[in-house]
């Protein structure tokens, strides 16, 4: 009997198909890479748009709530009668305490410069207060230790200031905020410029709580 010869394997070679494959399974990923990216941080933008929007709604909101306390408590003439003209200095001091509630609640956001030694921003946001009595010499004028001028993009500020109540028999307290947003989306190929959230919040001065069930003279 003849020994048996032992059969050779056959060499299993990879087809060039497969290499290209790779290749280009490579080449694809690298061009979603950059789109996966600009998707992922336009979402995060998004979200920091919305939250910033809350602080500066709560920033106004409370601001006009405290002048329109702090007009209560001290106005500038008796609250049964028509509101005194002439009057500058009350309305700037009101502006300045008012701005710097406003000032302190946005003092977390990126861009706000909150300067804890005076309780100021220099820059951001900019700070504008009316107190609609229909006397308020100082509406919507720069307030002193805050922003001087008022960007372009803050159309919403830049808007006629009126301190008049429009008839009604009730006064008011107008704050007006803006702030410059930074988007994430700053790379060379998908670069947008910075933008302008603005917020206007009123409160009404409860006169009701001093003179019973009658609003301000």
């Amino acid at each position: 009997m003849m020994p048996r010869t032992p059969r050779s394997r056959p060499i299993r070679r990879t087809p060039l198909f497969s290499n290209q494959r790779q290749g280009q399974s490579i080449v694809e990923f690298a061009l979603v890479i950059p789109i996966l990216l600009v998707l992922l941080l336009a979402i995060a933008d998004f979200g920091r748009i919305f939250a910033t929007s809350v602080v500066l709604e709560a920033a106004s909101r409370d601001a006009a709530e405290a002048a329109a306390q702090e007009y209560l408590s001290n106005p500038p003439g008796p609250l049964d009668l028509p509101a005194p003209a002439g009057n500058d200095a009350y309305y700037a001091a009101l502006n300045v305490k008012t701005a710097r509630i406003a000032c302190a609640a946005a003092r977390e956001l990126p861009n706000a410069d909150y300067d804890p030694s005076d309780g100021t921003c220099k820059t951001w946001p900019v700070i504008r207060v009316c107190v609609h009595d229909g006397v308020d010499g100082q509406c919507g004028k720069p307030i002193t230790g805050f922003a001087s001028a008022v960007p372009p993009g803050c159309t919403d500020m830049n808007a006629a200031w009126d301190p008049t109540q429009n008839g009604s028999t009730e006064r008011w307290v107008e704050v007006r905020t803006c702030y410059r947003f930074s988007s994430l989306l700053n790379a060379p190929l998908f670069t947008f410029a910075d933008f302008h959230l603005e917020r206007r919040r009123q409160f009404v001065i409860p006169c009701y709580f001093v003179l019973g069930s009658a609003p301000c003279g």
